[in-house]
């Protein structure tokens, strides 16, 4: 049976996955690829890597990844994907292979941003987070002491760390990321859908 602080914490996650799909759903097409907030160029010497690992080096193309880069970055889409993609790979912790699920297969967020040909679409965001809740599922349900405390490989960015720090924190960045998306749109004057039972907490949306 899990411990107390385990199943509070899956509610947690379900909580800012839920807070995350209500506003991937109440987000319309135009927003979805809207900057919500501004974002500066990319140094001059900032590396831009192709599908194939090398870098990018012809002066056009990485004027256009850079244009695209500012445009994407604060996007919805760009926001939620990233949220996403953090949820997959630290619930991994570096433990072993990872690849995210199909179509974001072999298109990591910090490299493939600028270069896709177009926005991944709400439906797939939705798939994906439905993916998130089964990984933070299957998680948790094997989660022991042992296991929390256990040092993050030096692979991971926060190599020597005990995993249980970096899955509390996702918990933390969903939320602070579901939420830039809801008070953007409810700017626009998009209200929650009823259905998905959220209030209003002074600026901020909770169910």
């Amino acid at each position: 049976m899990a411990s107390i602080w385990v199943e509070s914490l899956g509610q947690s996650f379900e909580q800012a996955l839920h807070l995350l799909a209500a506003a991937v759903r109440d987000c319309t097409d135009v927003l979805w690829e809207t900057s919500m907030w501004h974002v500066p160029a990319p140094d001059p010497d900032r590396e831009f890597l192709g599908s194939d690992w090398h870098p990018v080096t012809d002066p056009g193309q990485r004027h256009v990844l850079a244009q695209l880069w500012v445009q994407r970055w604060s996007t919805p889409w760009s926001v939620a994907w990233h949220s996403l993609e953090l949820i997959d790979y630290d619930l991994n912790g570096e433990s072993g292979p990872w690849t995210p699920p199909a179509p974001f297969t072999g298109h990591p967020h910090w490299r493939d941003l600028p270069s896709l040909p177009a926005a991944w679409s709400r439906a797939e965001m939705l798939a994906y987070i439905d993916y998130g809740r089964q990984r933070v599922s299957r998680t948790l349900e094997g989660m022991s002491d042992e296991k929390a405390a256990t040092p993050l490989p030096s692979a991971h960015r926060y190599g020597g760390q005990p995993h249980a720090r970096i899955i509390m924190a996702l918990v933390g960045h969903t939320t602070e990321h579901a939420s830039q998306i809801r008070q953007f749109i409810s700017a626009a004057g998009i209200a929650p859908d009823e259905r998905d039972g959220l209030r209003s907490h002074g600026s901020w949306w909770v169910d």
